[in-house]
């Protein structure tokens, strides 16, 4: 028969190791709380600083709101701000005053046409108001927009009443152009006109003196005319003529002075050089005299002029030159200037009109370099054909 053995159990062993199980348990789980604990913690500090700082941003939002305020009330333009609902979110007091019936809710374009009279063009417009607004406006993220407009009704004002100013100055500058322009021909026309008075005369010379008397109240007439068309940004008529004639004119009629001051002429003129061209006659006359005259009283007595005419494939240039002082290098860039002159009793205006009558004709009147030494002045006219002029005008600049 076998022999079974049994064990028994030692109830204080089972106790122990019960206990320090328990030990154990307790201190992990201590230590599970420890950690927890710690991550609450955590987790509280960066809580509370995840407060502070949206606090901090709420503050800077609300500091940014209010200075942005502020600024809408200050600024001198209007401004309206639209959601992207197409309604009016927020405007100034600026935009307030320009558009009647501006409000909150309100649908902007409802606003804009009742008070917009005309777009003048492109971010202008004028309100039925008068008030002339430029406008500015910007797409926002959300659809809306923000737009900027501008009262620039004022400068609007104080720029067409400095452009009247600048037409009155015009007008009388343009009257005293004028003036300088007739002046020769009606200095020859008194020459005449107290001649006739004279006994001794035939009858034949009286209807000559009589009849150039005429010529040159004709001719003055023509210059007023041409001058106001001018003065008025007017237009004329272009016609053929010769450069020559127009030459051989100016040239006549000052034939006492170059005599008296012992002037030595040279004329250089290419017989073939007048082609084509077009223009008023009388006007680019007075420019001849004008620059032959400038010669005289600059160059002195027993001074050389050179007078040179020629001609190229699309244009003609005149070019008149003395051997006098010259004009200084620093006098050429104001040389043309209104009212600019270098003499005493000068007025400063024949160059001007000079300059403004060749360019009305299309061409150029400049200052250029002289082999004799002194003053060059040249001339340039496009050749034109009758053809090419006969539906088109020319403008004409007095200013």
């Amino acid at each position: 028969m076998g022999v079974s053995s049994v064990q028994t159990l030692d109830p204080g062993a089972s106790l122990t190791e019960a206990f320090h199980a328990f030990n154990d348990a307790s201190a992990q789980l201590a230590e599970a709380y420890a950690r927890l604990e710690g991550q609450v913690a955590r987790l509280a500090g960066e809580l509370a600083h995840s407060r502070a700082a949206h606090s901090g941003e709420r503050r800077e939002n609300e500091q940014l709101a209010d200075r942005l305020s502020a600024l809408l009330e200050v600024l001198p333009a209007a401004v309206v701000l639209v959601d992207g609902r197409g309604r009016v979110d927020r405007f100034n007091p600026v935009a307030e005053a320009l558009f009647e019936g501006l409000s909150w809710g309100r649908r902007w374009h409802e606003v804009r046409d009742e008070n917009l009279a005309t777009e003048v063009g492109e971010g202008d417009w004028l309100l039925r108001s008068g008030r002339h607004l430029s406008v500015s406006a910007r797409t926002l993220d959300d659809g809306g927009a923000i737009l900027l407009m501008i009262d620039d009704t004022g400068q609007r004002q104080l720029e067409e009443r400095a452009r009247r100013q600048d037409r009155l100055a015009d007008m009388g500058e343009m009257a005293a152009q004028l003036a300088h322009q007739i002046r020769t021909p009606l200095a020859t026309a008194l020459l005449y006109g107290g001649q006739l008075a004279r006994p001794e005369l035939s009858d034949t010379q009286r209807r000559q003196f009589a009849a150039t008397l005429v010529e040159g109240l004709k001719h003055t007439e023509r210059l007023v005319a041409d001058m106001l068309a001018f003065s008025r940004g007017g237009r004329f008529q272009p016609s053929p003529l010769q450069l020559r004639e127009l030459l051989d004119s100016a040239l006549d009629t000052l034939h006492p002075r170059f005599q008296a001051q012992g002037i030595d002429l040279i004329l250089q003129l290419d017989e073939t050089a007048d082609d084509g061209l077009l223009g008023n006659g009388d006007a680019l006359l007075g420019v001849i005299n004008n620059l032959l005259e400038n010669a005289l009283d600059h160059a002195g007595e027993g001074a050389c002029i050179r007078v040179e005419l020629r001609g190229g494939e699309s244009d003609l240039q005149l070019k008149i030159e003395d051997d006098g002082p010259g004009v200084p290098a620093d006098v050429r860039k104001q040389i043309f200037d209104p009212f600019f002159t270098t003499r005493e009793r000068g007025t400063g205006l024949g160059l001007a009109v000079a300059q403004s009558t060749v360019l009305a004709h299309g061409g150029t009147l400049e200052t250029c370099d002289s082999s004799l030494g002194g003053a060059c002045f040249r001339i340039t006219l496009p050749l034109r054909t009758a053809r090419d002029a006969a539906p088109n005008t020319q403008d004409g600049d007095a200013s």
